[in-house]
Order: structure tokens, then C-alpha cells, then sequence
């Protein structure tokens, strides 16, 4: 009887050292893949890490440039409303007296409108005179004299053969509101540079044509 006892004990004793070695096997194979397994998910980690920073890098670069598209329009309107002010101004200060007004404007203009939107904002604000105001008479005066200065001051913009469009404006506008000396000189400063302007462009079409006739009139060379 205590022999089969023994026998039993026994036993046990070596199924439980089995399941123990059997347990420390697998955990031994568990940290391997762990071990195994980190660097990938270290990796991931710093994938992470860095597509957080592209992003937050990405977001800045996008509220700088709109930080900056914002300041440039601002920087238009006010140079705009500043042209429009200068404009409303301008002849006024000049029928007061106020010395080198004009010549101050004609030398900063450019840097916030074109000569076409200056006389733009000149016709539309003077675009109607009371008949027989003697005030309106000395307005027109007044403008004239200044669009005078503008011609002589700074010619290249309205002598420009290849862009007349400001010179046919100014043209139109005082050929229906204001008839003056300056009137009769735009008209023929306009002739004068419209015929220039064809001739340039016979010229040119001649040249582009004997360039024609000289190269189809080069011998053809046939290799063998």
C-alpha cells in the first residue's frame, strides 16, 4: 500500500516539473517575439512622432501664408483708398493754391495705381459740370492745367506707341466736357503717334516678309 502511494506521488511530481518546464519554454519564446517586436513598434512610434511634426509643420506654413496673403491685400486697399483720397484732394489743393501738390502726386502715383486708373478716378469724379457756374469753369481749368503737368512731367505715359489707350482717353473725355487748348495738343500728339505706330509695324511686317522670301529662296541640299 505505501508502495502504490510512492508510485503516486511520483507521478505528480513529474507532471508538475513538465508543466514547469513546458511554462518556461513558452515564456522564454514569448520574450523572444516581444524582443523581436519592438523595433517595429518602436519605429511606429517615431513614424508617429514625425508625421505629428509634418503636420504641425504643414499647419504653420499654411497660416504664415495666409498671414501673408492678408497683408498684402490689406497693404493694396490702403494704397488703393490712399490713391482715391489723394484724388478727391487733388484739384481741390490745386484750386486753393497749394504749391507742388501736383508734382508730389505725379512722382508717387505709380507705385500704388496705373495712369489708366488715375484718369479713371479723375472722369468719374469730374464727369458732370454745372453750365454757366463760373466755380465749375475754374475746376475745368483747374484740371486742365494739371493734366497738362502730367503730359510734360511724365510723357511716358501717354506717348507710349505700343499702349495709346490712356492718350485715347484723356482724347474722349475733353473732347466732351472740357474744350480747351489741351484738347486740340492730345488730338494731334494721339495722330502723331498712331502713324508712328503704323509704321513701325509696316516695317516690321516687311522685314518678316524679305525674311520669308530670303529663306524660301535658299537652295535645298540633298544629302546622298
Amino acid at each position: 500500500m505505501f508502495s502504490c502511494c510512492l508510485r503516486t506521488t511520483r507521478g505528480s511530481s513529474l507532471k508538475k516539473d513538465n508543466r514547469r518546464d513546458h511554462d518556461v519554454v513558452w515564456r522564454h519564446r514569448l520574450q523572444s517575439c516581444l524582443q523581436c517586436l519592438w523595433p517595429f513598434t518602436q519605429r511606429g512610434n517615431n513614424l508617429t512622432k514625425a508625421n505629428h511634426r509634418m503636420t504641425h509643420t504643414d499647419l504653420d506654413e499654411k497660416v504664415s501664408a495666409q498671414k501673408n496673403l492678408m497683408e498684402t491685400r490689406t497693404e493694396s486697399y490702403i494704397r488703393a483708398q490712399t490713391v482715391v483720397e489723394q484724388m478727391n484732394t487733388l484739384v481741390p489743393s490745386l484750386d486753393k493754391g497749394y504749391p507742388l501738390v501736383d508734382l508730389a502726386f505725379l512722382s508717387t502715383y505709380k507705385s500704388s495705381a496705373t495712369p489708366l486708373h488715375i484718369l479713371d478716378l479723375l472722369f468719374v469724379r469730374y464727369a458732370y459740370f454745372s453750365p454757366h457756374s463760373k466755380e465749375d469753369e475754374q475746376v475745368k481749368n483747374t484740371l486742365c492745367s494739371f493734366l497738362e503737368t502730367w503730359i510734360d512731367k511724365n510723357p511716358e505715359d501717354f506717348c507710349d506707341p505700343s499702349d495709346l489707350l490712356p492718350l485715347k482717353y484723356l482724347k474722349a473725355y475733353l473732347s466732351v466736357y472740357i474744350h480747351c487748348d489741351l484738347s486740340v495738343r492730345v488730338k494731334r500728339l494721339l495722330t502723331q503717334l498712331e502713324e508712328e505706330h503704323a509704321k513701325d509695324s509696316q516695317a516690321e511686317d516687311e522685314e518678316d516678309s524679305d525674311l520669308g522670301r530670303h529663306t524660301s529662296s535658299e537652295p535645298q541640299i540633298e544629302w546622298v
